[in-house]
């Protein structure tokens, strides 16, 4: 059985070993291409990296550099190297001749030395004073774990503040700001490409389930339709189906059947402790299992084990799924960047109402997607993080009945959202 493929496409990595620490001398993991669609042209390219004189230092620390050894595009990418001090980020200027970004989202393309030593990176958008929009382009810097090439979307629901009252229809100013983490060593990012792509028409808001418990049946499922939330997606995994505090096979069927869910692939052993044989062992049992048992849709989405992954998981998956989740929070955009890095809402005992309710509200202004996962739904909860109150999720079904965003499965929103269009 073999699927599409989108390694390597358009992507170059020359990287010596004099160059990169072994850690991460390894092929560059490019991102998909559209798996269906014409494919549309970004918004605007705002820089492909190949002049070098087009970023600036705007900070004191630091450095930047233009580097041919590694790149996402053409033959070069800019290298930005941090301090390693906290309160002396590196920041980079490239200056714009006024371009229109009050209705639009963003692409990066990201390569990270180690992610661990860096605290955030901030996309700020404005022009010759100090205001300012400001967006976190990966709240949760795990997105960037593999070393390699990777491509990050992001929404206008990522911003992290407002300096002034800046002009968004004129925009005559980009900076990347890198602010290393606390006692961190001294770190290299690089950008391939930056460019602007189209906004969705609407936010769309997504409920997914890991583990197969049997609350998705007994608990969940009846308080969504207590608030006309048609299905979700349920997450399973093959040799727990049947166990106790599980769904069972007949469950499942009714699940797809009568009331719409989608059920979707799932595993429990962390994949990043395999080699390429024993994960493609992990792939084919569950694809087969949810093939045999009639959910062709479901079994082209995979949900990562405790969210763990690494560019082996990335690049093998690809021969079985259309899409892969990780449980990186941050707010995905439509069309997803890179659905091999689904991102999510991660929800537990630990999530407030006040939390989704921003949230939501985030995604009806700036149309994203929203996908909150949760584990399991207990009438009585125990003291697990993963275990959410009944009365809570109540809660939190009545918030996304209220928002008015539409609401659909994981194979529904995949099926109808190519991904966001790559450049060459």
């Amino acid at each position: 059985m073999k699927r599409r493929n989108f390694l390597m496409g358009g992507l170059a990595v020359a990287a010596s070993s004099t160059f990169l620490p072994g850690a991460i001398q390894t092929a560059a993991h490019a991102s998909p291409a559209p798996a269906a669609g014409p494919p549309a042209a970004p918004s605007k390219v705002l820089s492909d990296m190949q002049d070098p004189r087009a970023w600036v230092l705007s900070s004191e620390a630091g450095s930047i550099r233009p580097d041919t050894s590694t790149h996402s595009h053409g033959s070069q990418s800019l290298q930005i190297t941090t301090t390693g001090d906290s309160r002396r980020p590196t920041s980079a200027d490239l200056a714009l001749s006024g371009i229109d970004m009050t209705s639009c989202q963003w692409d990066l393309w990201l390569r990270a030395e180690d992610y661990r030593q860096i605290e955030s990176i901030q996309l700020e958008l404005g022009g010759k004073g100090e205001d300012c929009l400001r967006l976190d382009v990966a709240p949760d810097m795990r997105t960037l774990r593999t070393g390699t090439w990777c491509r990050v979307t992001v929404n206008r629901a990522a911003e992290r503040s407002v300096v002034g009252n800046p002009r968004l229809d004129q925009v005559t100013r980009v900076r990347l700001k890198v602010v290393p983490a606390s006692d961190a060593a001294p770190s290299r990012l690089w950008l391939g490409y930056l460019a602007t792509l189209p906004s969705a028409d609407s936010g769309i808001v997504s409920i997914s389930f890991d583990d197969g418990y049997d609350s998705d049946y007994k608990t969940a499922r009846e308080i969504m339709q207590g608030y006309g939330i048609p299905a979700a997606t349920s997450y399973v995994i093959a040799d727990k189906v049947g166990l106790p505090g599980r769904m069972n096979t007949d469950q499942l069927t009714e699940m797809r059947e009568v009331h719409g869910w989608d059920i979707a692939a799932h595993a429990s052993t962390d994949l990043t402790t395999l080699d390429e044989a024993g994960m493609r062992k992990e792939f084919e049992t569950i694809r087969s299992f949810l093939l045999e048992h009639g959910y062709p849709e479901g079994a082209a989405h995979f949900a990562l084990p405790m969210g763990r992954y690494n560019d082996l998981v990335l690049r093998t998956s690809q021969s079985y799924f259309d899409s892969l989740r990780t449980i990186d929070v941050a707010p995905e955009t439509l069309a997803p960047g890179d659905p091999y890095r689904l991102r999510v809402f991660y929800s537990g005992s630990y999530t407030t109402e006040s939390q989704v309710e921003k949230t939501l509200a985030r995604c009806r202004e700036h149309r994203c997607w929203t996908h909150m996962v949760f584990h399991r739904v207990d009438e009585d909860p125990d003291d697990a993080p993963e275990s959410v109150s009944a009365a809570t999720f109540k809660r939190f079904m009545k918030q996304v009945a209220d928002s008015g965003l539409p609401v659909k499965t994981v194979p529904e929103i995949m099926r109808s959202q190519s991904p966001a269009p790559a450049p060459d």
